[in-house]
């Protein structure tokens, strides 16, 4: 799994850690509607006489206990506030720790730079779900792996056939991706992901996926796509379409699902590297087992 797969499989192979604080904020009360206000000079409004009353004047000894009560009420008061604070000071710090160990942790699977950039992320764990949810989808996880967007276009040329291919310059955009990949204990991703597959499954759900879906049976689905992609040798013809846009000359290539032409324009030796990390991982999370 190494190219803009590792995109994906990086991901998809590993979780993050980070828990998503849901904040309500308060709604609006639903009150009776305004009553209508007097209009006039302040001689024209009436005045309202003071009610008389029978009570008797309060005692000393009912000021004293009136004022025990009060004091009471306002040191409990109190200490409810302080319980309250404390517990939303708290939740930072188990944040921050519980992101402390899982970096330390993953640390043990790859020390390449751009997997130790990736597990950095305040947003990995959330990334890892929605990259695996897009390429599951059969589309190009963009937006939640933009940081393994190549800087340079693709390009194609003709190769000594004459037909248009894909370039190798294009080819090696993808290298500190793949290099990424390849450098994977994958023993170790596989129980760093045993480990954390609660948190995933609860952040799966906090975006929004149904109770009834796991984020494994997601996985499960993002790996199938994988391993659909063609097996082909060699690279197919391109048509070009107009600027950096092309499309392949078989009908049946060009029927693919977006993520799986994005695996076939990664060239044989990628694609066949990506492909054996992906069975490699999902027979040590079973997840095609019966």
């Amino acid at each position: 799994m190494k190219s803009k797969f590792f995109i994906y499989v990086l991901p998809l192979i590993l979780g993050v850690v980070a828990t998503i604080l849901m904040l309500n904020a308060p709604q609006p009360q639903k009150g009776a509607a305004n009553k209508p206000v007097a209009v006039g000079s302040p001689a024209d409004v009436p005045v309202v006489p003071s009610e008389k009353t029978d009570e008797q004047p309060t005692t000393k000894e009912e000021e004293k206990k009136d004022g025990e009560t009060e004091s009471a009420e306002k040191t409990e008061e109190t200490e409810e506030t302080e319980e309250e604070e404390k517990e939303e000071a708290d939740e930072p710090v188990e944040l921050d720790k519980l992101r402390e160990a899982f970096i330390n942790h993953a640390k043990t699977i790859s020390q390449n730079e751009l997997w130790l950039e990736f597990i950095a992320k305040e947003d990995a764990l959330v990334r890892c779900v929605k990259a695996v949810d897009s390429i599951a989808a059969g589309d190009i996880p963009v937006e939640p792996l933009d940081f393994l967007k190549p800087k340079t276009p693709f390009s194609a040329s003709l190769n000594a056939l004459g037909l248009l291919v894909v370039t190798m310059e294009s080819i090696m955009r993808y290298k500190a991706a793949m290099d990424a990949l390849h450098s994977i204990d994958m023993q170790a991703a596989a129980d760093l992901y045993n480990e954390i597959e609660p948190v995933l499954n609860a952040i799966f759900h906090e975006l929004g996926y149904p109770e009834t879906v796991t984020f494994r049976a997601k996985l499960t689905e993002a790996c199938t796509v994988i391993l659909e992609t063609p097996v082909m040798k060699g690279e197919g013809g391109l048509v070009h379409i107009a600027a950096n846009l092309y499309k392949y000359s078989n009908p049946q290539l060009e029927e693919l699902r977006p993520v799986q032409k994005l695996l076939m324009r990664l060239g044989e030796k990628n694609r066949e590297e990506i492909r054996n990390r992906v069975t490699e991982f999902s027979k040590l999370l079973k997840l095609y087992a019966e």
